[in-house]
């Protein structure tokens, strides 16, 4: 059983926006490509027999979150057995339940621990089938005859159906066609992007303004260049404390109250990178300023949280159960050796975490709301892969 195809590869082409994140992996030839699936498939072959098949299905799916979900589980079995672990694949805790957690964990110095995998996202299933349906455009107009031109984008809101990118890439093409690439450049050069001419279109609710970017002389007519070259999607307001939160909450309680500690490991995706600020906000509630007002003198100021964390209610601590958080950030195939991970400690927890993962950097909480981060060993010198891997 083998997780990648035996297949002679010899496309070199980048990665097209609408295309699967497993297609990918398995049909490119390029170098850095090929080392990355190497690395999985001595994972995978390290992984239990009697899983591999169920791991195999999902990894190899052409949904990216199925695929993403399994990739998760598999870096993360190859963690705890570079840590020196035994793992146990979908464990019965109890006979009270058929709901299994991903993996039971035992240390070399004999302690045991559950642990389960999640993923976080900022993006709903909405947003999700939006951005498929723009990124069949995107590969449309990237097939774009456009030998001294780059294509610049401005983007508002989303398409809800298809959008007819046919029709959008003759649209453009019409338009590139009428340019002289020496008459805009002199226009860039003396206003900038705000004097390149503009071509607005609309589709239920998706808005384009579509704009040429001049090539350098010596940069025009040559093929197999990719013409989009610029994409700006405006602003919006991204709460990645929320997905984080949401994520841990969904696990939390899950699975009734184990014998053993428990850690839920987060996969946390964001387009901005995510930082200790979200990830506190997440567990232990959003920071808040408090002020108490005195008839003797000053108002007096403090920071607070709001119990709105998933460790925190108005009603006190929540999900006690859960011991701690392995809180990675954005985790792929391609930036394994540098995605930042942390141990977060649950200070109410009923049993606390004191095994291998506080190998990693942990942030511990000490008294009166302080917090103390220890410094750890990397994902790279865990799993000895350099860290600029792959080059």
């Amino acid at each position: 059983m083998k997780l990648f195809d035996d297949i002679d590869r010899h496309d070199v082409d980048p990665a097209k926006y609408a295309e699967p994140v497993f297609t990918y992996l398995n049909r490119s030839a390029r170098t850095v490509v090929e080392s990355i699936r190497h690395t999985l498939k001595t994972w995978f072959s390290r992984y239990p027999l009697s899983e591999r098949s169920d791991l195999r299905g999902r990894f190899r799916s052409t949904n990216d979150t199925n695929h993403r979900s399994a990739f998760f589980e598999l870096f993360l079995h190859e963690i705890l057995i570079q840590l020196g672990c035994r793992v146990r694949i979908h464990p019965s805790p109890s006979d009270d339940t058929t709901r299994r957690p991903d993996f039971l964990v035992e240390s070399p110095s004999g302690k045991h621990f559950y642990m389960e995998a999640v993923l976080a996202t900022e993006e709903s299933d909405t947003d999700v089938a939006a951005r498929a349906r723009m990124n069949v455009v995107y590969d449309a107009l990237d097939r774009l005859v456009s030998p001294d031109f780059f294509i610049g984008m401005t983007l508002e809101g989303t398409p809800e159906t298809p959008p007819p990118a046919r029709r959008i890439r003759s649209f453009l093409a019409k338009r590139i066609a009428q340019l002289n690439p020496d008459d805009v450049t002199e226009l860039y050069k003396s206003g900038g992007l705000e004097a390149l001419p503009k071509w607005h279109y609309e589709y239920e609710g998706w808005k384009i303004d579509f704009y040429p970017i001049p090539k350098k002389p010596d940069a025009r007519g040559k093929a197999g260049v990719r013409p989009i070259g610029l994409q700006f999607h405006g602003f919006r307001l991204v709460d990645t404390r929320v997905a984080i939160r949401e994520a841990v909450v969904a696990k939390a309680g899950r699975y009734g109250d184990f014998d053993l500690p428990y850690v839920i490991a987060v996969n946390a995706f964001s387009q901005f990178g995510i930082n200790q600020i979200d990830v506190m906000d997440a567990l232990f509630g959003k920071e808040q300023w408090t002020v108490q007002i005195t008839q003797s003198g000053p108002a007096e100021t403090e920071m607070t949280r709001k119990p709105d964390g998933a460790w925190t209610s108005k009603s006190g601590p929540r999900y006690t159960r859960v011991s701690a958080v392995l809180l990675a950030s954005t985790v792929l195939p391609w930036n394994v050796p540098r995605a930042p991970i942390c141990l977060y400690h649950n200070p109410w927890a009923k049993r606390p975490y004191i095994s291998e993962l506080t190998r990693f950097p942990q942030a511990i909480p000490q008294q009166e709301g302080h917090m103390e981060w220890c410094d750890g060993e990397t994902i790279g010198h865990i799993l000895d892969l350099p860290f600029g891997w792959p080059e």
